[in-house]
């Protein structure tokens, strides 16, 4: 990972495994989610992530930022979607009714203005934004920078005002099309740009003692609890969202600041962990492939149920047709820990063999290219 330090790395890891347990209702862990639920701050957290790396330079360079940016997300985007429709497309030939028709809308258009078309690649709607986030910026800041007014407080508040903009547009309930690809990506812009601000202005004075800080952040959540009478209920992919319209970016605010300050005390003892290293260098591949790896486990359950006397309880049709059933033995929420572990080992395996063969087709490419 380019730039890489402890506590960011960190970061990426932890982004990478909450992401993962919202996905399978907690993944059987409980990381502080009864005060800072992971669908409020997670996606918020790699934009604030990629915000802190960015780099003034970028805007001396635009075309050639943009261009790294298209090789970097979008085409993978648009091959792993094929793969996924692909996917689709097979199983349905074994009783499977998850994703939509393999097709050029499905495959073109679809990406960009849903993002769960093909179901397995759901999480992989978060590209587009995230790619709009970083053109956006880079040139904005490259066309007004001759402004001295517009420092990095102002560039934040002016994302904000946008980022609510977006969110008060969305109480429409608007679920496809090229609007909500606009509203996404203009309500994850001002952690991009808090990430920015926190790298070149608040970090170095982020040295408040940790009880005192933790204490502010779990102080200012019970009032929020206390005040609706419940915990805030967000769903960033449809920008759908209970109570005030600055609610949202309370919420993930809190939960980065709590994370960041984790990674600040953690910092020492996890940089030379190889797991952490491993998850932090495969977010990106976490992101694109975690269903595929619950999809295994679920796969194994029905291979027991149906050649074993376990599993009796696994229920066949769930598996086909509802994405989000999960066979939990006897109930035990705490065995979910399994999705966990396979939402983010077998991602990290398949890069694993998308490396191998990339490495192989080039060496292979190259060798033919001497030989001529």
């Amino acid at each position: 990972m380019k730039n890489k330090n402890a506590r960011f790395t960190f970061l990426y890891a932890i982004g990478s495994i909450l992401i993962v347990s919202g996905h399978c209702f907690n993944g059987g862990i409980n990381l502080a989610f009864d005060f800072f639920q992971p669908y409020y701050f997670h996606l918020a957290l790699f934009t604030f992530v990629s915000g802190y790396f960015y780099k003034e330079e970028n805007e001396n360079h635009v075309l050639s930022y943009i261009w790294k940016k298209i090789k970097k997300l979008i085409i993978p985007m648009y091959v792993i979607n094929f793969f996924f429709g692909l996917f689709v497309l097979i199983t349905k030939q074994f009783g499977f009714q998850l994703g939509s028709e393999f097709n050029l809308y499905n495959l073109i258009i679809s990406p960009i203005t849903n993002g769960h078309q093909f179901v397995y690649n759901l999480c992989f709607w978060f590209v587009v934004p995230l790619f709009c986030i970083e053109c956006f910026n880079v040139l904005l800041k490259k066309y007004t920078k001759k402004f001295s007014f517009l420092n990095e407080y102002v560039y934040f508040i002016i994302y904000l005002i946008l980022g609510i903009l977006a969110l008060w547009i969305s109480k429409n309930e608007i679920e496809s099309g090229i609007l909500i690809a606009l509203l996404r990506f203009l309500f994850f812009l001002p952690f991009y740009q808090l990430g920015t601000l926190y790298n070149k202005k608040i970090e170095k004075k982020d040295n408040m003692n940790n009880v005192l800080y933790f204490t502010i952040l779990f102080m200012i959540q019970l009032i929020i609890f206390l005040s609706i009478k419940q915990m805030p209920h967000f769903n960033p992919a449809w920008l759908k969202f209970e109570g005030y319209m600055i609610l949202p970016y309370i919420e993930a605010i809190l939960g980065i600041a709590f994370w960041v300050r984790v990674a600040k005390i953690l910092e020492n003892i996890t940089k030379d962990s190889k797991i952490i290293n491993l998850i932090a260098d495969n977010a990106f591949a976490i992101m694109a492939y975690q269903l595929i790896g619950f999809f295994v486990i679920k796969l194994l359950c029905e291979f027991g149920h149906n050649y074993t006397s376990y599993f009796v309880n696994f229920n066949p049709y769930a598996f086909r047709n509802d994405m989000w059933y999960f066979y939990i033995p006897r109930g035990v929420g705490q065995t979910l820990i399994v999705y966990l572990v396979a939402g983010i080992m077998i991602p990290i395996g398949i890069q694993k063999l998308i490396n191998i063969g990339k490495e192989k087709a080039f060496s292979y490419y190259k060798n033919n290219k001497e030989t001529r």
